[in-house]
């Protein structure tokens, strides 16, 4: 058995998959619970442990008391698994990310939109060379509720969070709510006419992360974008055990 485990900037998941790839259970928690979580019991029969943490270093020593077992934290790279990184700096990307792109690259083998809506909002391009994908470049924005509360610290006259969407707005909640998630789907949107036209083919438009399904709902709207549309709940963790186990195109 693996372990693998996706620390974010507020939440950590895991995963523990059998020697076939499947995964046999899984869960998540608060990264602030995590200095008094006790190992669950799916974690004891793990032989190994392969992380990705974009969480910091008090993360990382959370979880280095409470595993047992040997563990690989992982990087980006230039090339891992079948995909090119062309980031300037290719360790410079997150790892998240980076674990996400080979997963997606290893279940599609064609052009993807890889999308994780958490805390932030990274909109991913994998393109392809031959019969190898390229990660060609990508977007980091607020999550939607980390664009709500930016409004709500640096403009004086927005004092409320609640809201929802409406096609016009009558209320300063509604209208920071709308405003956030239709910049988030046009960000996306924009990503995936820019990549379907760099590859002369419609990519594959993947979801992640926990507003994946607010996104997808809204995605939907468009009927270009709602063909290639699915949502990948496991995206980072399946990219992590194929890193582990260094799998090959």
């Amino acid at each position: 058995m693996i372990l693998a485990i996706d620390a974010g900037n507020s939440r950590t998941k895991w995963g523990v998959f059998d020697a076939a790839g499947e995964l046999q259970a899984q869960g998540v928690c608060l990264n602030a619970d995590l200095a008094s979580m006790e190992m669950p019991r799916a974690w004891k029969s793990c032989e190994r442990a392969v992380i990705s943490n974009v969480a910091g270093t008090a993360v990382a020593e959370a979880l280095k008391t409470i595993l047992v077992m040997p563990v690989n934290w992982v990087r980006a790279a230039e090339y891992a698994c079948g995909v090119n990184n062309s980031y300037t700096k290719p360790q410079q990307l997150g790892v998240d990310r980076w674990a996400a792109l080979i997963a997606a690259w290893h279940r599609y083998h064609k052009p993807c939109v890889v999308v994780n809506a958490g805390t932030a909002l990274t909109i991913d391009a994998l393109g392809m060379d031959g019969q190898h994908g390229v990660f060609i470049g990508g977007l980091i924005a607020p999550g939607l509720r980390l664009m709500q509360q930016s409004l709500k610290q640096g403009t004086a006259g927005v004092a409320e969070l609640s809201g929802s969407f409406k096609d016009f707005p009558t209320s300063t909640g509604d209208a920071v709510y709308t405003g956030a998630l239709i910049a988030m789907i046009g960000a996306i949107k924009s990503m995936f006419t820019r990549l379907q036209q760099h590859e002369n083919q419609a990519p594959r438009c993947i979801l992640s992360g926990g507003d994946a399904t607010l996104l997808a709902g809204m995605l939907s709207a468009d009927p270009e974008v709602a063909k290639h549309l699915v949502i990948a709940d496991n995206l980072v963790l399946q990219g992590l055990l194929l890193m582990e186990k260094g799998a090959v195109e």
